[in-house]
């Protein structure tokens, strides 16, 4: 399949409501709607195609931000795996150890994507597609960025702190008589959220809303980094967005727009230039995504 962004269903994925995960893919899908022909669908690793088409990206979710650097290590490895296993089942003449370039990617705050998509030609002279690729995307981030902006950056003791100060100064009955004091058990609700670090499913629908669109552009910023590894100047595609809260992040700039459209078309010109393609998720192999 070309031009498909998949994001891992898997443990984590499953693990969201599933209002969160189908807004999740419809949010991500309208970030890359300017790229003619273009899907996202949630997959499960084993139903992956063998071929990963190099207008492809991948996308896995983690829990934690902590979980991001684990996840990209055990992909890399796989796949370096899988297209050493996949040379073999060609036959073709090709050394990966003098062609491999790092494709770590760029780390932002909560996620990180990174590519290498060669043509080479081994020894025989035949033209050979190469592709790694991945994303991670960290839902903690998201939901720390939902919370972050809510609180403007104050801690659950900042506003209980707040609290007492208030009740101390206009007296209990007056201050919980207040506009102002639903808005702080309101505060104080979000605050324990990501304190607690509690599931997903537990939130207020519209908080977790919120978090499924903030998701979803760690996850096109991730994506984006399988096209272009560098970030772009404004927008969603610029180094560490604010995935929340600040509308110039919101979603991809017009150049990068453009860009990204032409790299993709660059990309599938790239692709068609080879006679062979290597697996990246060989049927007789474990998925790098599982």
């Amino acid at each position: 399949m070309a031009k498909t962004l998949f994001i891992v269903d898997d443990e984590v994925f499953q693990g969201l409501p599933g209002a969160v995960q189908k807004k999740l893919v419809a949010e991500t899908k309208k970030l890359f709607s300017f790229v003619p022909g273009f899907t996202v669908e949630a997959r499960k690793p084993a139903l992956f195609p063998a071929m990963i088409h190099f207008t492809d990206s991948v996308v896995m979710l983690v829990g934690h931000d902590d979980e991001v650097d684990a996840a990209v290590r055990q992909i890399s490895r796989a796949e370096d795996a899988n297209i050493r296993f996949s040379i073999k089942q060609a036959g073709v003449n090709i050394s990966l150890d003098k062609l491999k370039q790092s494709f770590s990617g760029d780390p932002d705050k909560g996620g990180v994507g990174g590519h290498w998509k060669p043509v080479v030609t081994e020894g025989g002279g035949k033209k050979v597609s190469i592709t790694m690729t991945h994303g991670v995307a960290s839902l903690q981030a998201a939901e720390q960025a939902v919370v972050e902006e809510d609180l403007h950056g104050r801690s659950l003791a900042d506003i209980l702190k707040q609290r007492e100060k208030k009740i101390h100064d206009k007296g209990m009955a007056r201050y919980f008589g207040s506009h102002e004091a639903l808005v702080s058990v309101r505060e104080e609700m979000e605050a324990e959220l990501m304190t607690k670090r509690k599931p997903l499913k537990d939130w207020d629908k519209g908080l977790a809303d919120n978090v499924a669109t903030a998701l979803a552009r760690v996850v096109a910023h991730e994506a984006r980094h399988q096209y272009i590894l560098a970030h772009s100047a404004k927008g969603l595609g610029a180094d560490s967005p604010r995935i929340w809260g600040d509308k110039n992040f919101e979603e991809f700039d017009g150049t990068d727009k453009a860009n990204i459209n032409n790299k993709i078309n660059q990309l599938t010109t790239d692709w068609g230039s080879a006679v062979v393609h290597l697996e990246l998720c060989p049927k007789e192999r474990s998925s790098p995504f599982e």
